[in-house]
């Protein structure tokens, strides 16, 4: 299954949760995986998900650091 995070399309098993994707992402993108509870996680729409969300087919999040 293909979703994007970031503009940056990536591939996670089916069942797979937010948290998968963001792994597989952040691992992609060389960095540390302590970054993961540092973002804030936003839909296309600008809702806030959360990480045990189920990931979709053709789900886009968009990622920023938290104040």
């Amino acid at each position: 299954m293909k979703l994007k995070v970031n503009r940056t399309t990536i591939e996670v098993f089916e069942g797979a949760e937010i948290r998968h994707a963001l792994l597989t992402y952040l691992t992609r993108r060389r960095m540390s995986l302590k970054y993961l509870e540092k973002l804030e996680i936003r839909d296309i729409w600008g809702h806030e998900v959360a990480l045990d969300a189920p990931a979709s087919a053709f789900t886009q999040i968009r990622l920023n650091f938290k104040e």
